[in-house]
């Protein structure tokens, strides 16, 4: 099974309809992992994420003990607004590992560990790295210090940048708003939008030419990638998606180094 932050949704049903499209006599039940989707505001505050999803493990966790053949966990329904009215109730078959599409995200990660399942995700800092990696190793990854990137995923979800944009008006004043995003800003050029090929781009481009107008910034496009998301959900598990056994904690030296290179935890 895949718990999966909101920002990937495009990205991750895109993937899941192509290996579908590729296997269209087998029953994608079979086939296919179940998806329990997690508000994407909690990256904010990573220590609230970090409870978010060690809480789900948990739960698959006492099923595993218990030896339930499913387990019922609480997801939420892609989207925007506040999660406590977009809850999703979903029953899943107990795993044996579990698959969390998700980048490091601000050491996150770091901490989560499972009695019974083995954690499985994908070696990248963030969403960033992860959809421009375009099948090599994290270290090779391209990214520009100077542009803040964005996906029809961060434009369509909860997530303080877009809050920045389109509330602190409203909140603060027009003046002070402005002298907050300059702040939050700075440093950045541009907005630059990652075409991951999972939804139509022209319109994307237009709204962010948009936002890019009124924050003074410039703006571009580049190519993106879900190679390595397929990467996660198909195999093979190698050098760039990590494998925690069960009763270990994810540790920062599993994003730092590669499989087979990474030492022992303590």
């Amino acid at each position: 099974m895949v718990v999966a932050c909101e920002i990937f949704e495009d990205e991750l049903r895109h993937v899941l309809n192509d290996l579908e499209a590729r296997n269209p006599e087998q029953s994608p039940a079979a086939s296919l992992p179940q998806v329990v989707w997690v508000e994407s505001g909690l990256h904010d505050v990573p220590d609230n994420l970090r409870r978010r999803l060690q809480g789900l493990i948990d739960q698959i966790d006492e099923a595993v003990d218990r030896r339930l053949p499913t387990v019922t966990l609480g997801g939420i329904h892609p989207g925007r607004g506040a999660a406590a009215r977009r809850t999703d109730l979903v029953a899943v078959q107990t795993p044996k590992d579990i698959l969390l599409a998700y980048g490091f995200c601000g050491y996150s990660l770091a901490g989560l560990t499972s009695r019974s399942c083995r954690l499985v995700f994908p070696r990248v800092d963030d969403c960033v790295h992860l959809f421009l990696n375009h099948g090599g190793s994290r270290e090779e990854v391209v990214r520009d210090a100077h542009a803040f990137y964005l996906t029809k995923g961060w434009l369509t979800h909860d997530n303080f940048m877009l809050d920045s944009y389109e509330c602190w008006d409203e909140q603060y004043g027009p003046e002070r708003a402005r002298r907050l995003r300059e702040a939050y800003l700075k440093g950045y050029e541009r907005l630059t939008l990652i075409d991951t090929k999972a939804y139509e781009t022209p319109a994307w481009q237009e709204r962010m030419r948009g936002m890019a107008e009124r924050l003074e910034l410039d703006c571009e496009t580049v190519a993106g990638s879900t190679k390595l998301l397929e990467r996660l959900l198909t195999g093979p598990w190698d050098r760039e998606i990590v494998v925690v056994e069960p009763g270990r904690p994810i540790h920062v030296r599993d994003l730092l180094f590669h499989a087979g290179q990474a030492p022992t935890a303590d």
